[in-house]
């Protein structure tokens, strides 16, 4: 075995695969720049980024201007949150490479969960001007598009993400991009027909506050994991629909897992729990969403009303005993 049989794994994705035989690699050159770094690169690829950190790190001691390393670390610590050190690494590589396409795209993506989106989307812009296959910087700009209202142009964008190759490291998985243009395209729908002349109806008027109200979640969360955050509360509010009380509130625990200082993920939480009879829990999320917002209103009056009164059911004392 040799190097070359690693790299061809890694041509696969084939990451686990590759780890063994690029650290046997290691093992036997040492010193070799490139070796460590495949190594590192395999532990990217297999969502193990603190064995590569440590890498990279050691391989940028000795050789500060190896560009790739740099920004392979960079990614690295994004996948570990170190959104500081990562910002290092990119602004390095920059310094001596402005048009780095990668060094921009991890920028755009940090500046993207800092919630800076002039900044991120002036680093996005660059990076696809450096490469216009960068599918990740076309993901990033259509939740960006999303978020400002502009629904169309966010389908375009992820239309053409779903047409590139999918990059060797992508931030973004094809089974992401698929369920945000679902539902980007369904959130054209009213619009449409709103265009159309369409007169008013009161399921038109509540899937415009379904979109409202899923951007302003949006708008509200910042982290990687917001985006499964937002997955996991648009699935439960779905199973509202079919009576799926149980599925509602473990998505919801999924949603809240991700983003637990969101007050509508837990409010809807507690929605969920109390139709699903176990007022214990419904309770305990209730007092949790109040905790981060105490004028917290679910999407709907009728949903808010019931929620109130099961909150007064399962917090009223208990009958005397006679």
């Amino acid at each position: 075995m040799s190097i070359n049989d690693g790299l061809a794994l890694i041509r696969r994705h084939d990451f686990e695969g590759a780890l063994p035989l690029l650290a046997a690699e290691v093992r036997k050159r040492p010193d070799d720049a490139y070796a460590a770094y495949y190594l590192a690169y395999a532990f990217v690829g297999a969502q193990d980024p603190q064995p590569a950190v440590t890498l990279l790190t050691k391989i940028i001691e000795v050789h500060p201007d190896f560009t790739d390393a740099r920004t392979l670390l960079g990614l690295a610590r994004i996948r570990i949150s170190d959104f500081a050190g990562a910002a290092v690494e990119y602004d390095a590589v920059l310094a001596r490479e402005p048009k780095n396409a990668a060094a921009l795209l991890g920028q755009g993506m940090i500046a993207f969960w800092k919630r800076e989106t002039a900044v991120a989307d002036d680093y996005l812009d660059r990076a696809l001007r450096g490469d216009p296959a960068a599918r990740d910087a076309l993901v990033f700009k259509a939740d960006l598009r999303y978020a400002a209202g502009d629904i169309n142009g966010a389908v375009m964008l992820l239309r053409d993400a779903k047409r590139l190759r999918r990059p060797a490291l992508p931030e973004v998985s094809d089974a992401d991009i698929a369920d945000r243009l679902l539902r980007y395209e369904s959130a054209l729908q009213p619009l449409r027909r709103a265009r159309r002349g369409l007169p008013d109806m009161p399921g038109w008027v509540l899937s415009v506050l379904g979109v409202t109200l899923a951007l302003t979640f949006m708008a509200g969360i910042g982290l990687p994991g917001a985006w499964n955050g937002f997955r996991h509360y648009q699935d439960g509010k779905a199973r509202l629909t079919t009576t799926d009380y149980a599925g509602c509130a473990a998505d919801m625990e999924q949603a809240v897992e991700s983003v637990p200082n969101s007050p509508k993920a837990w409010g809807y939480e507690a929605y969920c729990y109390f139709l699903d009879k176990d007022p214990k829990a419904g309770l305990s999320a209730w007092y949790t969403a109040r905790s981060f917002d105490p004028a917290i209103t679910l999407d709907s009056q009728k949903e808010q009303d019931i929620l109130l009164i099961k909150v007064r059911q399962a917090s009223a004392p208990p009958p005397a005993a006679k």
